[in-house]
């Protein structure tokens, strides 16, 4: 009977490897002189990067967050003078109704005003493209209207 061919037997393929990992569950061990980095200090790694996590989660959503204008002395201490860019109510509770406008101001800058202790009165009468200037001291707000002249409204608060 003939022999069928058998191919010679060729040298075994070289471990992959990941690059943080080093050679973690190839089996080798000897290091030799080169260490990868991230091989042997693993658990160093994860326990600073999970470490800089909770520092970032603790501390830049204070740092990233807008200042509310809620009070009724920081109302009347605003000066305004910018365009509304956001208009939206927070019901989540629905005994205490948060009327918030996020205006955007001719320097750049972003105010957020939270009307809940006002009556949702003048929040109604304002609309998103229309432009507001207030006066420090003052709660009177001039609102400038494309479809209808410009027309001055009241902030009252709630007794």
């Amino acid at each position: 009977m003939s022999q069928a061919y058998n191919p010679p037997r060729r040298a075994p393929r070289k471990k992959l490897k990941m690059p943080l990992f080093g050679n973690m569950g190839s089996g080798n061990s000897n290091h030799g002189d080169n260490m990868e980095w991230g091989g042997k200090n693993f658990t160093k790694l994860v326990f600073i990067v999970g470490t800089l996590g909770l520092l970032a989660q603790l501390y830049l959503p204070n740092l990233w967050s807008e200042k509310m204008y809620d009070t009724q002395s920081e109302l009347i201490d605003l000066d305004l003078d910018g365009s509304i860019r956001k208009k939206y109510t927070d019901a989540t509770n629905p005994n205490d109704v948060h009327y918030i406008l996020v205006v955007k101001q001719k320097d750049g800058t972003r105010r957020k005003l939270d009307l809940h202790i006002a009556d949702p009165v003048f929040f109604d009468q304002v609309a998103v493209p229309q432009r507001l200037k207030k006066a420090s001291g003052s709660l009177d707000v001039l609102v400038t209207r494309f479809s209808k002249p410009d027309t001055t409204l009241s902030i009252k608060f709630k007794p």
